[in-house]
């Protein structure tokens, strides 16, 4: 890729902890990677998370990998920014989604650097209306010096939860407009039936079950339709049993999940592309979905639902049609429309090709990124984020609630554990036992709405707690200093102003204290041969 023109030397010599969690990367998240290697030539990237996977699809120079705990208990986060500040020196964090943000709260402040956090949809739809990650992620938004947003829509809704606007931009996901490249259909064979791919994870928001039944009475009024079907996920089994009740064997194709180069594939083989989604009950939205764009560089004409930014990826009537979300007679219209017109087709389609070149290239999305990364490193070297303190006092509460709350041991878990184990234990037994009362109460916990099962879970938590430490306390005494107490002056040392320097005395004796009990674990880190072979 060529270098953005206004991009200079400065660029070059930043370093940018780029903060993806859990796991760096899922295959449904292939455009963190293209925005991560098209800056590879301008910045270091240093990639951060708790585990990888899929690497042989998407390889990465460098990649440090933190057990949760280093990264919201102060005691812990603390070594790991100084940790951090000797190995790579980083100028800045950008951290892909909202939970990435949140584990990054500690490191931002400790080590003293910009944060920036992208927000792809269910971060701010689903995730903050849960009980206390909407106070955890008011820190977020005050600690962020810049947010940026996939889509307008999702701009609109962090500013109606209280984000500054002046500190949101709206960057669109890029696409590399050369490997998704225009297909020519104008020679496939005008008899065969009408092609159309849906692509993304298998769960209740893709809308399946919308474009299943649009698909049925289609077949019903004897369209010559198939509709193939890209992905994984928990509702395969669901919209499995779908497609067999409604008789669509022959007419629906479950492809399966695939890397890049199947999903072109897919998309130079089809007739067009299907983007269906839903609001479900979590409140679970859609940014821009990136499939609906490659679809579009590759001169597929898309249908897609008026949900999220899938608006902002449509031209209607143009590049696509836009209909009402779990609208199936607008469903079966638009792909009626689109089977019995071939002309408008493929008319659609180039203009659906030219739409994304403009609008949603890569090197714009690269470029972009680049300007926000030296503003803020420009800052920095002013001196504009020394004095800027944010850290709340209730915040290891806060965590305590939130992010410990999930990861770490529940009796709710460990029960789901049990029922599973019996059920596998029994699947091969003959002859089957009866499902257990218990069994049958802990499956209605499907029916219970999230907002109620959580706060449910965290009173059995602090409950068991609290009894566990007041038996401890019988026992120990109050006399040694807690970890708690130790969290709280590695806290209060940072929030009065503190810094990480071998000059300061207050520092050396935060270090003191931090060396007064065993280290848990080492912080993985790991460098290609590529990138060690350069160094030498």
């Amino acid at each position: 890729m060529a270098a953005p023109e206004h991009v200079g030397g400065e660029s070059a010599r930043l370093a940018v902890l780029q903060s993806k969690f859990a796991a760096y990367l899922s295959w449904s998240q292939p455009f963190i990677h293209h925005l991560v290697t098209g800056l590879d030539p301008y910045v270091r990237n240093i990639i951060a998370c708790n585990r990888t996977e899929n690497l042989d699809r998407f390889p990465v120079k460098e990649v440090i990998r933190f057990p949760d705990r280093y990264l919201y208990e102060p005691r812990l986060a603390v070594v790991a920014a100084a940790h951090m500040q000797k190995t790579f020196h980083p100028d800045l964090i950008h951290a892909h989604f909202g939970w990435s943000g949140l584990r990054m709260l500690l490191l931002k402040q400790f080590l003293r650097i910009p944060l920036v956090v992208t927000f792809g949809g269910r971060d701010v739809g689903a995730q903050m209306r849960l009980p206390y990650f909407d106070k955890l992620y008011k820190v977020l938004l005050d600690a962020s010096e810049r947010m940026i947003c996939v889509s307008s829509d999702l701009r609109s809704k962090l500013i109606d939860i209280g984000a500054s606007p002046d500190r949101i931009d709206v960057i669109y996901r890029g696409t590399d407009v050369e490997q998704f490249g225009w297909v020519d259909r104008s020679e496939n064979d005008p008899s065969r039936p009408l092609r159309v791919l849906m692509v993304g994870r298998l769960v209740e928001k893709k809308g399946h079950r919308d474009a299943f039944d649009a698909v049925a009475e289609l077949v019903r009024r004897g369209v010559r339709v198939k509709l193939v079907v890209v992905g994984e996920g928990e509702d395969y089994p669901r919209i499995l049993r779908l497609r067999g009740r409604l008789g669509l064997r022959e007419h629906i194709e479950f492809a399966g999940s695939t890397n890049h180069a199947g999903v072109r594939a897919h998309m130079a083989d089809a007739d067009a592309l299907l983007h269906c989604s839903i609001t479900p009950a979590s409140g679970d939205i859609e940014g821009i979905p990136n499939a609906l764009v490659e679809a579009q560089a590759m001169g597929l004409p898309v249908i897609g639902t008026r949900h999220g930014g899938i608006v902002e990826a449509i031209r209607p009537g143009q590049t696509g049609f836009l209909v009402p979300e779990s609208d199936v007679p607008s469903l079966v219209e638009a792909l009626a429309a689109l089977a019995g017109d071939r002309g408008r087709r493929l008319a659609m389609g180039r203009a659906a090709r030219e739409f994304v070149v403009r609008d949603f290239n890569l090197k714009a999305q690269v470029s972009q990124h680049l300007d926000i990364y030296e503003k803020l490193a420009a800052d920095r070297r002013a001196g504009h984020l020394r004095d800027r303190t944010w850290i709340p006092e209730d915040y290891p509460e806060l965590v305590r609630l939130t992010i410990r709350n999930h990861e770490e041991f529940s009796v709710a878990e460990l029960l789901e554990r049990f029922i599973w184990a019996r059920r596998m234990e029994t699947k091969f037994k003959e002859p089957v036992q009866r499902e257990s009362r218990l069994e049958r109460l802990y499956d209605l916990k499907k029916y219970v709405p999230q907002m109620v099962k959580y706060p449910v879970k965290l009173m059995v938590g602090r409950t068991l707690a609290s009894a566990i430490e007041m038996q401890y306390r019988s026992r120990r005494g109050d006399k040694l200093e807690t970890l708690e107490g130790v969290d709280q002056r590695v806290l209060s040392f940072f929030r009065e102003g503190g810094e990480m320097s071998a000059e300061s005395e207050q520092w050396g004796r935060i270090e003191e204290l931090l060396r007064s009990y065993p280290a848990v674990e080492q912080l993985d880190t790991e460098v290609s041969r590529e990138e060690k072979g350069s160094e030498r």
